[in-house]
């Protein structure tokens, strides 16, 4: 785990969107395409808005979600609506958009079509909120226990959130520990506080705690003050 702490939120929102940038532009030279899951939220806009310029080959660049609530695309707690209006703009809006959540209707089926259409990211950016969750992976939901499970072959799964509204699908530990790399950004002291905390050892109370605590894939922790 390495550890990036900045006193300015557009400080690190730039350093986040040049090393994101970067670990794609190697994966487009290496394998002729790059994959890269964000969350949603309102903390990443401004890292979205200093990623979708940046000088890529955004047409060889799939855009997908770490997790997303079972609502319309068009409902203001969609995170496909946050990234269409955010992230999918200038030089990025030619980037290849791979949503969790169609228009179905059927959590079911929203769930087996998006596991097939499934593409393992290069870079995952996960969020973390005060209850130490990640992704959709909630502490105290009865799916906890199946997302958390690295036996797990399926990428994807639902998850109602006991504090939570709406449910959720999201991508699994093993899905997102077989990521060429992840990377948490995090800002303001009571998140620092969980974070200090999770890192004393792994705790399905904090699942973020499994994630940092890991050696299957490097993680880099981005800290605003």
């Amino acid at each position: 785990m390495k550890w990036y702490e900045f006193s300015e939120a557009a400080d690190c929102s730039v350093a986040l969107a040049a090393t994101v940038a970067r670990r794609l532009a190697q994966a487009l030279e290496r394998d002729g395409r790059a994959v890269l899951a964000v969350s949603g939220g309102k903390s990443p806009v401004p890292f979205f808005h200093a990623l979708r310029s940046q000088p890529l080959d955004w047409s060889r660049v799939v855009i997908t979600l770490v997790d997303e609530r079972f609502v319309p695309a068009d409902h203001p707690d969609s995170n496909a609506a946050l990234v269409r209006e955010h992230l999918l703009q200038d030089a990025a809006a030619v980037a290849r958009f791979l949503p969790l959540v169609g228009e179905a209707g059927d959590a079911a089926a929203e769930l087996a079509a998006a596991n097939a259409a499934y593409l393992r990211p290069t870079v995952a950016v996960l969020g973390m909120g005060e209850d130490g969750h990640t992704a959709s992976l909630f502490p105290g939901a009865a799916a906890l226990a199946d997302g958390l499970d690295m036996a797990r072959s399926l990428p994807l799964l639902t998850v109602q959130p006991l504090t939570a509204p709406h449910l959720r699908v999201s991508m699994s530990k093993a899905a997102l520990l077989a990521c060429d790399s992840l990377i948490l950004a995090i800002q303001g002291a009571g998140k620092r506080k969980v974070f200090d905390q999770a890192v004393q050892g792994i705790n399905d109370s904090l699942p973020i705690s499994h994630f940092l605590l890991q050696t299957e894939c490097p993680i880099d922790v981005y800290w605003t003050a």
